[in-house]
């Protein structure tokens, strides 16, 4: 299917359509009635609690995947391939990453700052996959599969 327009096009036109006072009132959400003015999230604590609960699960399902890969991994080692080496230790890294991005979730849900911990749980679970994929391209390298 062709796209004629890029949804940030759009925006931009509904913005100025709709007569958006400013371009800042449509970068900060505002424009879309995602923010009221001044910068408040249009959402109730209710909402924002379930989706930091909905990517703090995301995330704690990811990471046993990604925990599943890195043992193997460590069964197989790089068997002194160097790509694979670096894919590990990537892994890794993005694994730390993760966990204490998890963390700081964790400790946000504890100050019921929700639309925060939300994001921290989402920005573990996008480390996660990153971990997940050097993790899989590194055994992908080594098993062939």
């Amino acid at each position: 299917m062709l796209k004629l327009f890029s949804k940030p096009a759009i925006v931009l036109a509904l913005a100025i359509f709709s007569g958006t006072p400013s371009l800042s009132a449509l970068f900060t959400g505002e424009a879309l009635g995602l923010q009221a003015p001044g910068g408040a999230l249009v959402a109730t604590a209710d909402e924002g609690k379930e989706s930091a609960l909905s990517w703090q699960k995301q995330a704690r399902d990811t990471r046993a995947t990604v925990i599943g890969v890195v043992k193997e991994l460590n069964q197989l080692g790089d068997q002194g391939n160097p790509v694979v080496k670096n894919l590990i230790d990537d892994a890794g890294m993005w694994l730390k990453m993760a966990d204490a991005e998890f963390a700081k979730g964790d400790k946000l849900m504890e100050k019921k700052d929700f639309r925060v911990a939300s994001t921290a749980y989402n920005m573990a679970w996008q480390y996660l996959v990153k971990a997940a994929t050097a993790g899989l391209n590194a055994k992908s390298i080594l098993t062939g599969k």
